[in-house]
């Protein structure tokens, strides 16, 4: 409860900001009661690059691909369809959407990223303990915009989750055991306050933002799953324990037992933007989530600049899941007068109490001594820089670096038991984005 209470204070000075920096004075011409719905810009629009890391861990490199089609042409125009492929995400919106209203159905595949799908030691990844999972469902959702700045949203999402798929997630081999196959029913509500402009590409913003989401999830046929964190060397080889025989009596490593039904998550971000004269930018963003019933299996992956909701660049993708986060991030935007080209350095910060209630994280063996209870560090930092140019005054071209100050980082198993680890991690993330049909 303590923690719920900080981050509440948290996001009421953010807030707090964000309105008397970003209020009536810099936005009194405007009208703050008529909802408008606005068209995307294009039709078509395809993101191509690639996310990697450079350390002494074990570095993965994640594509990123991704295209989108906005149907918004049609004879009626309050009807609005949407197709979206990603890495790891295929999916379609069917809506009716006014100027007020937003309601429709979204069929959702995602694949081979949910789950455990990585575990972490210092930087280097235990394959062993590292399980993908996959899930399709569709949601159906409603959105009611009250005002220009202020909306609301609930939806419902039943999804069928499965952690054996050929070639993309087989799961073979691995020294826990995997969920059962399982439904899951997901309802949620989103609040969002916003008043921001976006100029530039989306590279320039000014004004205030503030949005909390909660989201129920009830696991059906999930069984009793157990996360096993070995001791130092491969007990099981094919299904067999060693030595000694089968089951947990006959192991030296730590049984966590995770039979969880009912989760819930609250997830809530903040951020105050100011534009100088001449296109100078300062951005603020917090982001912070609190959950309660989760295990590794569905546990919030925190990390790397790609993440659904706790970016935090410069460390590995999943490095980190905790059952609290708070991560905050200063840019400063600075234009260069050379094909639209921008820069932005900024400084990130990760918060997570000492104490986590993630089943399958608290590790308090001999040789994780560094995870009982939770992750060494109350505090992660980083300092990013994006470079951004449109080639040729027509093509965006998106660079991003970052360095993880506190990154641990092993590249072996042995070295994680002899302690022989460096520290610091680069991440590199190349972007370029194109755009097709333009709307009038």
């Amino acid at each position: 409860m303590k923690r719920f209470i900080f981050s509440l204070t948290c996001l009421a000075v953010s807030f707090c900001f964000g309105v008397s920096s970003f209020g009536a004075d810099e936005a009194s011409d405007k009208d703050f009661m008529t909802p408008k719905k606005v068209k995307k810009p294009y039709q078509h629009l395809l993101v191509l690059g690639d996310d990697f890391h450079v350390s002494d861990g074990t570095n993965m490199q994640s594509p990123i691909f991704a295209y989108f089609w906005f149907g918004e042409n049609f004879k009626n125009p309050d009807l609005y369809t949407q197709v979206t492929v990603t890495t790891t995400r295929i999916y379609a919106i069917a809506a009716y959407k006014t100027d007020r209203v937003y309601t429709g159905v979204k069929p959702l595949l995602e694949h081979s990223t949910f789950a455990g799908w990585r575990s972490y030691n210092r930087g280097y990844l235990d394959r062993g303990r590292s399980i993908k999972g996959n899930n399709v469902g569709a949601s159906v959702f409603f959105q009611y915009n009250w005002l220009r700045i202020l909306s609301t949203r609930i939806y419902l999402h039943p999804s069928y989750h499965f952690y054996r798929f050929p070639i993309i997630s087989k799961n073979d081999s691995k020294i826990i055991n995997i969920p059962n196959n399982h439904w899951q029913v997901k309802p949620g509500a989103e609040l969002i306050l916003s008043d921001l402009e976006q100029t530039d590409l989306n590279r320039v913003l000014h004004g205030y933002l503030f949005r909390v989401e909660y989201q129920y999830a009830r696991k059906i046929g999930y069984g009793t799953w157990y996360d096993y964190d070995r001791m130092w060397f491969r007990e099981r080889y094919d299904g067999v324990w060693l030595p000694g025989g089968y089951g947990p009596p006959y192991t030296l490593g730590t049984w966590y037992r995770s039979k969880i039904r009912d989760t819930h998550r609250l997830y809530f971000n903040t951020g105050g933007y100011y534009n100088f004269k001449g296109d100078y930018n300062i951005l603020l963003d917090i982001y912070g989530g609190f959950f309660t019933g989760v295990d590794r299996n569905n546990a919030e992956q925190i990390g790397y600049s790609q993440a659904d909701h706790a970016v935090m660049p410069g460390y590995f993708n999943t490095e980190f899941q905790s059952a609290f986060y708070l991560i905050a991030r200063l840019q400063v935007g600075i234009p260069l007068p050379f094909w639209g080209t921008r820069i932005q350095p900024g400084f990130n910060v990760l918060y997570m109490p000492k104490t986590n209630d993630v089943i399958g994280i608290g590790r308090n063996n001999i040789t994780n001594w560094w995870l009982k209870g939770g992750y060494p560090e109350r505090f992660y930092k980083s300092v990013s820089c994006q470079l951004s140019i449109k080639l040729g005054n027509l093509l965006p071209l998106f660079v991003d670096y970052a360095y993880g100050i506190d990154a641990v980082r092993a590249n072996a198993s042995h070295e994680v038991y002899l302690k022989k680890y460096s520290r610091g991690s680069h991440e590199f993330k190349v972007m370029l984005v194109m755009g097709f049909v333009k709307n009038e």
